[in-house]
């Protein structure tokens, strides 16, 4: 192949984008996007019960149409690898093709055959079942990942063949996001041959090997027949990223305009990609944040043996960096808490202002003028906030619920200590101010448990747009912190794992040598700031404590 270009596909919550680097140098040389149409249109969502699906024709419409705008910059076949990276844990019922059901006619428009997202919270009684079963044995299968979510696998499989009879029948198996487009790609039209990438299955799945692999057939089977049987379809091994999943299929070749001889690497979650993009390793805390953050690094059995830290992350097989153990954590909400926000004070523009400025300028100009004002009102918020030296208002970041350190999707945020004097501008600071110290909360968990990190790296759309949430994160944990301003970075990441997967570097930290650049802080704490945090942030425990789970004293 003449071409020495790979490609990225970071298919995050709201939208795919596409990354094409020079394999060698990492020059970005083009990236589009295209936004998924029924989820922005708010299709198969109810934000009040926490459900939250995606069509995978979503997915496929904007996969074409992104490599149309490849194939017009750089002709066809012109790729030479590529890689995905998705949200997770992101999961979909499919057929004995290894096909979301979704795709069936039977199953049009039927939001149970679709992918789950990983925000989709429906399933919280079913993961207190997974816990249980998977701890009563000899062995406890959540050693390295603590208590399990209503926003992994088996709880959402769970939660679909219990209260939908029809995928209990027809769902041969199930697979996450991640895997079902590499799958896709490369042909695989069996669902016991679906390969499996490691990232997801120690994580979500809990495939661990040095438990056993797989976790018990015989625990699962306690809670559901139906669990136990769909692990005879998880037969391929997980891999790791960077290596070859095959080549594009001769009908995915021509609907991507690429050649036969384009090389799919397996991927990982989209999070993890961007981690090694922004050039993880030993020491350094990664923080994806943008409409949640994830807290990711690196470590090995060695440094955790005998370390309890299933309250503070999860911990699995070579899920960002291959032969290392990759640790996740993270907030359930971290740009959520602010769009929430945004959208509580965007009521009255919409219902109230918005028919008398009609009236008066038209609808199409009145929108627009609402349309600006939604857009810079974080910004002025922020703005304003920052002019104030101090606020009595407080709040809890648990919007989403709680997600680390030790998990409760049913914890409830909360904004008190609320006056009359007080106005928007305290109450977004009190929301900007909880979002910090969730994450402290998190990374105090960590260094009680005798994790060590001497610097952290910042990426994701929140902080490019926020030098005063990356000052605050610097203050607030005490860190010397790099923001990573690229706003492709987790497409990046798969374009290096696919740079790997083609043979034009040996490993991923060949690739991250050559592609990612030197730390260089950005922000470096501020002695008296730090003492405010860690003061503040005796509050915000507190405060966390008295409140817990409010809906068990309602």
């Amino acid at each position: 192949m003449k071409s020495n270009l790979v490609a990225g596909l970071d298919f995050g919550t709201d939208a795919l984008r596409v990354a094409v680097y020079d394999a060698r140098s990492g020059e970005l040389r083009m990236a589009t996007s295209r936004r998924y149409r029924r989820w922005a249109d708010g299709q198969y969502c109810d934000s009040r019960s926490q459900l939250f699906r995606q069509h995978p024709r979503d997915h496929i419409e904007c996969l074409e149409s992104c490599f149309d705008d490849v194939a017009k910059r750089f002709g066809l076949g012109a790729i030479k690898g590529l890689a995905v990276a998705s949200t997770g844990s992101t999961v979909a019922p499919v057929d004995a093709a290894g096909s979301p059901l979704a795709l069936q006619e039977q199953f049009d428009g039927e939001p149970d055959a679709m992918f789950w997202m990983w925000k989709d919270h429906t399933s919280s009684v079913e993961a207190a079942e997974v816990n249980s079963a998977l701890t009563a044995g000899p062995i406890d299968y959540t050693y390295y990942q603590g208590e399990y979510s209503s926003e992994w696998w088996w709880a959402k499989i769970l939660r679909a063949v219990t209260t939908n009879p029809r995928i209990r029948r027809h769902a041969v198996s199930w697979v996450e996001h991640s895997d079902w487009v590499c799958n896709m790609l490369v042909g695989v039209d069996d669902a016991d041959r679906l390969r499996r990438n490691a990232c997801a299955a120690g994580h979500k799945v809990l495939y661990n090997e040095r438990l056993g692999g797989m976790v018990s057939a015989d625990g699962l089977r306690s809670i559901d027949p139906y669990l136990a049987r769909l692990i005879d379809t998880y037969r391929v091994p997980p891999v790791a990223a960077g290596k070859s999943a095959g080549h594009l299929s001769e009908e995915w070749a021509r609907r991507l305009q690429l050649g036969t001889d384009t090389v799919v690497g397996i991927g990982a979650l989209d999070a993890h990609a961007g981690a090694v993009g922004a050039g993880i390793g030993a020491g350094t805390l990664v923080k994806v944040i943008g409409t949640s953050s994830v807290d990711l690094f690196v470590t090995s059995y060695s440094e955790i043996e005998g370390k309890d830290l299933r309250g503070a992350c999860g911990i699995a097989e070579n899920s960002i960096l291959p032969g290392w153990l990759g640790g996740e954590a993270g907030q359930a909400a971290f740009g959520d808490l602010f769009g929430w926000y945004a959208r509580l004070l965007s009521w009255p523009m919409d219902c109230v202002l918005l028919p008398d400025l009609a009236a008066l300028v038209g609808q199409d100009r009145a929108r627009d003028v609402l349309d600006h004002a939604k857009e810079s009102l974080l910004s002025k918020l922020e703005a304003s906030t920052a002019q104030r030296s101090s606020r009595d208002v407080f709040a809890l970041d648990w919007v989403n619920g709680r997600r680390y350190p030790d998990g409760d999707d049913k914890s409830r945020a909360a904004i008190v200590n609320l006056a009359v004097g007080d106005d928007a501008v305290d109450i977004y600071g009190a929301l900007m101010e909880a979002a910090v110290l969730g994450s402290k909360a998190i990374y105090e968990s960590l260094v009680s448990r005798g994790l060590h990190f001497e610097r952290a790296i910042l990426i994701g759309g929140v902080s490019h747009k926020s030098p005063t949430i990356c000052q605050a994160i610097s203050d607030s944990l005490d860190l010397d912190v790099m923001v990573f301003q690229d706003s492709n970075i987790c497409a990046k990441g798969a374009a290096m794992y696919a740079a790997v997967a083609a043979g034009v570097f040996t490993d991923i930290p060949s690739a991250q040598d050559r592609w990612c650049a030197s730390f260089a802080a950005n922000y470096r704490p501020d002695a008296q700031a730090v003492s405010t945090y860690d003061r503040r942030f005796r509050t915000y425990q507190s405060l966390g404590r008295r409140i817990g789970n409010i809906q068990d004293q309602l």
